[in-house]
């Protein structure tokens, strides 16, 4: 198995440091707290609230720990098809009042269950219509957990939690908060890659999460952390990566994580017992290469002005003064009300962000195919 997965959590160990993160959500956790995790997107946050989750599983007579992702959800019903989803794969474990309780909810839902023919699985999916009121159906699955949370602690990560800011109903945040803040021994995990629209729901005075939780970013793993992580892995299936190879990969990747794991499972696929600085910086050529035709669509996507910032901030590593005179002339770019336009757009298209009052490409190998143009 390539130790250097880039999707899902693999166990603790595939799983590189955060020690100190991991820490501080169980910190939370054990004191009644509910955390806000942030970070930009591929960071890791997603790892880390399943490393949690796992370590807390590991203690089932104490900790009952549910996970949702609700990225690609739109609306109400979308959401409780998640919720509904991840109770359903956990109700086995459920007391068997609990359990029966759980089964007439699920009934009300106007469920209808499938297998996918090719995994076996069992597929979930619900049929709402106009009799099914969905805010009730809330309030009934957080009862149902209610029960289970006289027993044991429940912990509810819900991911990508940004997203129930752009469902189309009214007071979905109000809902939620009302809920939330009556419930016991029940604790929340909310996190978010959006961090300007995070930031809203939770530092906004206006909004119902105000100061709700402890606020937690997460920032890339440490260098050191990072490199013994590259060696020992390498070391441990009888390979070896050189050092200069590793700092290569560790500075061009600014250590974020999805594409240090990235380069580090194409080094490890290529069945070399020994990796130089030079096999990772042709493979590093090979990776831009293969991109390409995709970066080049996006040229066709933005302005003229759009494309020229990102080539400037791809040539200077991130930069704070996109509007000083120097770096409109270095870069013959327009004027600055043009850029802070540009700047604004592409914020929102998620293809820059900010980081320390300076602006950086987002996708960091797109970043050093920019350079080369």
């Amino acid at each position: 198995m390539n130790p250097f997965q880039l999707t899902g959590y693999h166990g603790p160990e595939l799983f590189c440091d955060r020690e100190e993160e991991t820490e501080k959500l169980y910190n939370a956790i054990d004191n009644e707290r509910n955390v806000t995790l942030t970070s930009i997107r591929k960071m890791g946050k997603s790892g880390l609230i399943k490393h949690v989750l796992h370590k807390l599983k590991a203690n089932k007579k104490a900790y009952s720990v549910y996970y949702l992702d609700i990225y690609h959800t739109e609306n109400l019903s979308n959401f409780l098809e998640v919720f509904g989803k991840e109770l359903m794969n956990n109700h086995s474990n459920f007391p068997q009042k609990v359990r029966n309780l759980f089964e007439n909810f699920i009934k009300s839902l106007n469920p209808t269950i499938s297998f996918d023919p090719l995994s076996g699985k069992q597929n979930l999916s619900f049929n709402f219509n106009s009799n099914v009121n969905k805010e009730q159906s809330i309030i009934g699955i957080f009862d149902i957990l209610s029960k289970i949370s006289a027993t044991k602690k429940v912990v509810i990560a819900i991911d990508e939690f940004q997203q129930i800011a752009k469902y189309p109903e009214k007071n979905v945040e109000a809902l939620l908060r009302g809920v939330i803040q009556s419930l016991k021994n029940i604790n929340f995990i909310f996190s978010g890659s959006d961090t300007s629209m995070m930031t809203e729901i939770f530092n906004d005075s206006k909004r119902p999460f105000y100061q709700s939780t402890q606020l937690m970013h997460l920032s890339h793993i440490p260098y050191d952390k990072y490199s013994e992580f590259i060696n020992h892995h390498f070391e441990s299936n009888k390979r070896h990566i050189e050092q200069q190879a590793v700092d290569f990969i560790l500075n061009e990747t600014r250590i974020h994580t999805y594409y240090v794991q990235f380069l580090c499972n194409r080094a490890f696929a290529s069945k070399k017992k020994k990796i130089n600085l030079n096999d990772i910086k042709l493979l590093y050529s090979e990776i831009l290469q293969e991109n390409e035709a995709y970066y080049s669509t996006y040229k066709d996507m933005l302005s003229t002005q759009q494309w020229k910032l990102l080539i400037a901030l791809a040539n200077e590593g991130g930069f704070a003064s996109v509007t000083s005179g120097d770096f409109i002339r270095n870069y013959n770019l327009s004027n600055a009300s043009t850029i802070r336009r540009s700047v604004k757009s592409l914020l929102q298209k998620q293809m820059i962000f900010k980081k320390d009052n300076s602006y950086y490409v987002y996708d960091v190998f797109f970043a050093r195919w920019l350079t080369r143009l």
